[in-house]
């Protein structure tokens, strides 16, 4: 298959008070990730950051920003390579970049995309844009070979999850359906981590997400990673 799947580090952030929950929960900065799939045929971005331009999200969470660009240009890559875009959730530190792939098609769940028009929600011109190419779908769909789009409501009404298959096994980026490696492991803490009114369907999609017993789970603020145990 050739796919590969790479972790880039985009931004921290300060998690303000009211967004606290449980000891295990705080800390003062929260890392932000996104992961990069190349294949024969994609380059693929999963998730895209914090975005410029907003005096709230500046004042409130503080971001420290890694240069989407450097990133990419680890891997020999250009803004202009990646010509897909999937946004896990439409959360100001997921979809801020969207519009610096002018050359990438976006691909978000429909009931995500219509929250994200909602007051406070997120920074909505960060994923509605003039220019931007939006695909909204609903549920599981191959978007490309060997990479599917796996529904995983329960953080937000529209989260999804991606699959990858590579020649070592199945990687799966659950982004935030599981907000750290150990959360995913014990099965979900939804009172802290959902949606409000979501709380068994986050604990139903971590449960479905284990069903695929991929290789490798990743996630969007842990840098742990989890691992399928070899029986």
């Amino acid at each position: 298959m050739s796919h590969s799947v790479h972790r880039l580090h985009l931004a921290s952030v300060n998690i303000p008070s009211r967004f606290q929950t449980r000891e295990r929960y705080l800390e003062s900065r929260v890392d932000v990730y996104a992961y990069l799939v190349i294949t024969r045929s994609d380059v693929l971005l999963i998730d895209t950051g914090v975005g410029e331009g907003s005096p709230y999200i500046e004042r409130k969470f503080a971001p420290h920003r890694t240069p989407i660009a450097e990133e990419l240009a680890r891997f020999g890559l250009q803004m202009a390579d990646v010509n897909i875009i999937v946004n896990s959730h439409l959360h100001f530190d997921h979809c801020g970049g969207n519009r610096l792939f002018p050359n990438a098609e976006i691909f978000v769940q429909s009931a995500e995309w219509s929250i994200a028009h909602t007051t406070g929600y997120t920074v909505t011109q960060w994923c509605d844009y003039g220019s931007a190419r939006i695909n909204t779908i609903s549920g599981d769909r191959e978007i490309s070979a060997g990479i599917r789009l796996l529904s995983s409501p329960g953080h937000t009404p529209g989260h999804q999850s991606v699959l990858v298959e590579t020649d070592d096994g199945n990687v799966l980026v659950a982004a935030q359906a599981a907000y750290t490696a150990d959360e995913y492991k014990r099965g979900g803490d939804p009172v802290e981590q959902a949606h409000e009114g979501l709380e068994e369907a986050y604990l139903q999609s971590i449960s479905q997400l284990k069903s695929v017993m991929a290789q490798e789970v990743y996630f969007s603020h842990d840098v742990e990673a989890v691992t399928l145990q070899a029986s």
